[in-house]
């Protein structure tokens, strides 16, 4: 059986199912894919497979039953995070006055897009988003229901947001977070299509709301005549935010020489927007454009393609997919420490939306990470290891 816990795995069938979505030509937006566009794909895929390979060849794979260590202590931490994350969120409200939906709904004023403090407000998003892990984790290794009422406070406090990205990021690391703890059997399939069903249903809904008319948005989309009608607008939504982005990359990559070194494209995503906007400059060296200017999400590539080029790029996916399998090398052990799995869960997250953008570099999810390291080291597992 096909092992999607492996990240390597998991781009790989990631990218094959947006190239079968975008093969169904069900949006009249979409592009033939060119062949220097098909073949970069394949090779992005084979230079990650190629760097899994290297590393099971020089580090000792366990191939026997994972054991997560029992945790003692947790709660104590993950109450320290929680003052912390709610005392600066209440610093947000109280300067804007108002939560996103409330303003929406006709209570107070401002607008979703500028609300949160910048710089604070992504790495409030990595601590709320850290805290659902934790709190999900603990409900299903203790059945306690209380864990399950603080990870639906996490999960609807992105709906008050009215940000459907901190949304989505909490319920794929949920479904992923189930996946690592439990075996694949009907129920657990089962288990994660309704989920599945019901953030379609979520993700057209709140995207309706921000849009104010789902006429509007499938005007926007231009579904063709082949496209499943009946189907809710949640599944439209999550075709064009599928499909879109592959579809601006095929549009520019001819734009990209074979190598190239501008690493600000990767490196200015590592400050916090404050700094960010003092170093580096908004560079669009390649005069990437967009299919449409309302589809502006170009998946992971554009970074890669601007900072490294063409064959660059190929070559750089080969040192990230080194790290990531030395990654889940670590979390796939005799004995492992749950952060290391919290670790992969964000890394597998990273590359189910590498279809939209890079979270690779982005500061909030490396914040996440290095969020979960502090708490699985400082809490005191049974049998330990850093």
């Amino acid at each position: 059986m096909v092992n999607i816990r492996n990240p390597i795995v998991f781009f790989i069938l990631t990218w094959l199912f947006v190239l079968v979505l975008y093969s169904l030509q069900y949006s009249k937006l979409l592009t033939v894919l060119s062949n220097s566009t098909l073949l970069y794909i394949g090779l992005s895929c084979s230079s990650f497979a190629a760097s899994y390979l290297f590393v099971i060849s020089i580090t000792k794979k366990w191939d026997g039953k994972t054991t997560y260590f029992s945790n003692i202590g947790i709660n104590k931490v993950l109450k320290i995070v929680f003052f912390i994350w709610l005392s600066l969120t209440l610093v947000e409200i109280a300067y804007f006055r108002s939560l996103p939906l409330l303003a929406l709904l006709g209570i107070g004023a401002g607008a979703y897009t500028e609300w949160g403090i910048p710089s604070l407000h992504g790495l409030l998003n990595a601590m709320i988003i850290a805290l659902s892990n934790y709190f999900f984790y603990l409900f299903l290794t203790t059945r306690n229901k209380k864990y399950l009422w603080f990870f639906l406070f996490c999960l609807c406090w992105p709906i008050l947001l009215v940000t459907r990205q901190v949304f989505m990021s909490m319920s794929v690391q949920a479904v992923l977070t189930y996946i690592f703890l439990n075996k694949f059997k009907a129920k657990t399939v089962f288990t994660i299509a309704l989920v599945a069903l019901c953030v379609v249903f979520l993700f057209g809904f709140v995207g309706d709301l921000r849009a104010g008319d789902s006429l509007m948005f499938i005007n926007l989309a231009q579904p063709s005549d082949d496209y499943p009608a009946f189907l809710p607008s949640g599944f439209l939504w999550v075709y064009i935010y599928v499909t879109s982005p592959l579809n601006n990359v095929n549009f520019n990559i001819d734009k990209y020489p074979g190598f190239a070194f501008n690493p600000s494209y990767v490196l200015s995503s590592f400050f916090p927007s404050f700094i960010r906007n003092m170093i580096f400059e908004k560079e669009n060296i390649f005069d990437f454009k967009l299919v449409n200017q309302y589809l502006n999400v170009s998946s992971m590539f554009p970074n890669y393609l601007g900072a490294f080029g063409y064959w660059g790029s190929i070559l750089f996916y080969f040192v990230l997919g080194t790290i990531f399998s030395l990654v889940y090398v670590k979390a796939t052990r005799k004995n492992v420490n749950i952060k290391w799995i919290f670790i992969i869960v964000v890394l597998l997250h990273n590359i189910l939306f590498s279809v939209f953008v890079d979270f690779f570099s982005n500061l909030v999810f490396i914040f996440q990470m290095i969020l979960h390291y502090f708490i699985g080291t400082k809490v005191k597992f049974k049998d330990d290891q850093v």
